[in-house]
């Protein structure tokens, strides 16, 4: 007797069914930690601000991560894009006592993916991809506002330091001169005790200043993902800040609430959500499972072609319709907490940005006159219309008054950046955007 071979439909299967799989990988913590003592990371010449920017863009973990979670989802893109298996059926059969006792069966089932199933899928893989593109975007301007947050605190802890320094040399010049005074009989102890208690005091506030200044680079180094050693040469050479009070808002700087990231991030959810839906009524349609087969019973070649289909009469998919249609209200609602806060923020950040403004304004006026005053009293000094003890004085005035604005200049900054935060945009329009895949970001 003479049947089909089963030979080349279990051949055809298992070479469908093997596949290449990508080379095996491992993880492991030990050479990864010793890559990251390895890196040397090279910091750009030019504005430390922008420089370390563009090193946390490169290097950063946390934008790596980010980038990895975008690759991830551009991979499900794949997934999306797959269309179901067919599948193989064999069975033989033995009948006893007949001339051709056997009865062989080869089926082959085709799944028919009907109502736009597939295309939703990509769609839907297509948002998360642009879901991911904003999670990248959002990494890089976090980095972006924690490097120049760092940058403002390291350049006030460093004029702090300096003033300290400053301040406690004058102390000690102005306790060594009421030292010399009590020894001529010209003051009393309590006015050197005064001295000496307020030597001590700039003393240790010197220490204090100076361990908040090594903090603040710690921290400058951290936010930038660079090593403390790499980034000390950078600050050493970092000229003194410019007290320059910023230029004041315009109407084009807080006109772009509708960008900000969480807002086009509520925009996609509710794409996705619209999709989920979409789904949902397409899974309503059944899909079809064409069946063509062939038999050999006993000698006797059969043809046969059948369906396959679902029936939805009880699961109409209405609970998943109704969760995606309760959805709308909850997404509408998170859009509209978004845009209340992030109004109500950029007015505060504004209103906080025109405050420290006029301070600074009035703090460089003081600092102004009194460096007028010091020079002033430099020249009687010379002349010897003033003696040491007020040359002394004066210059703490002038060292105090170069502080305030100090203070008042990082306020400004820091108040420039809310307003940054708030409109999640730079206020400079000359500063290099972030870039993903060529777009700007």
């Amino acid at each position: 007797m003479r049947h089909p071979s089963l030979v080349p439909p279990l051949a055809l299967a298992l070479l469908a069914g093997a596949c290449a799989r990508p080379p095996h990988a491992t993880l492991d913590p030990g050479r990864t930690l010793a890559d990251l003592r390895q890196t040397r990371t090279v910091i750009p010449d030019g504005d430390l601000a922008s420089a370390l920017t563009q090193v946390a863009w490169k290097d950063h973990p946390d934008l790596t991560l980010a980038e990895a979670g975008l690759a991830a989802a551009r991979a499900g893109i794949l997934t999306a894009k797959a269309r179901p298996n067919p599948s193989f059926g064999f069975s033989a059969t033995r009948a006893e006592g007949v001339p051709r006792p056997w009865t062989l069966t080869y089926g082959l089932n085709l799944p028919i993916e009907t109502g736009g199933k597939r295309d939703l899928r990509l769609r839907q893989a297509r948002l998360r991809v642009e879901v991911a593109q904003l999670e990248v975007a959002d990494t890089a301007w976090r980095l972006r506002m924690e490097v120049r947050k760092a940058l403002v605190d390291w350049l006030q802890a460093r004029e702090a330091a300096d003033a300290a320094d400053r301040e406690a040399a004058l102390r000690a010049d102005l306790l060594t001169l009421q030292k010399r005074r009590l020894a001529l009989g010209e003051i009393g102890s309590p006015e050197v005790a005064m001295a000496t208690l307020e030597a001590q005091r700039a003393a240790a506030a010197r220490f204090t200043v100076q361990a908040e200044a090594r903090r603040a680079a710690s921290a400058l180094a951290l936010a930038a993902g660079v090593n403390p050693e790499t980034l000390a040469p950078h600050l050493q050479g970092e000229p003194p800040v410019d007290l320059t009070p910023p230029p004041a808002l315009s109407a084009q700087d807080t006109d772009a609430l509708i960008h900000r990231l969480d807002v086009r991030r509520t925009l996609l959810a509710w794409e996705q959500n619209e999709t989920t839906l979409d789904q949902e009524a397409a899974q309503r349609i059944p899909d079809l499972q064409l069946g063509p087969g062939y038999s050999f019973d006993q000698g006797v070649k059969k043809w046969t072609l059948g369906f396959t289909v679902d029936l939805p009469l009880f699961d109409r998919r209405q609970g998943p319709i109704a969760e995606a249609v309760a959805r709308r209200k909850v997404i509408e609602a998170r859009l509209r907490q978004e845009e209340r806060s992030s109004l109500s923020g950029a007015e505060l950040a504004a209103a906080r940005f025109a405050n420290a403004r006029e301070r600074l304004r009035a703090e460089v006026e003081a600092m102004t006159t009194q460096a007028a005053r010091l020079a002033a009293a430099k020249r009687v000094f010379d002349l010897g219309g003033l003696d040491r003890g007020g040359w002394l004085a004066a210059q703490l005035e002038a060292a105090q008054a170069r502080s305030l604005a100090v203070e008042a200049w990082a306020e400004a900054q820091r108040a420039r950046l809310a307003v940054e935060e708030a409109f999640q945009k730079p206020l400079d329009p000359s500063e290099q955007p972030f870039r993903l895949d060529g777009v700007s970001r």
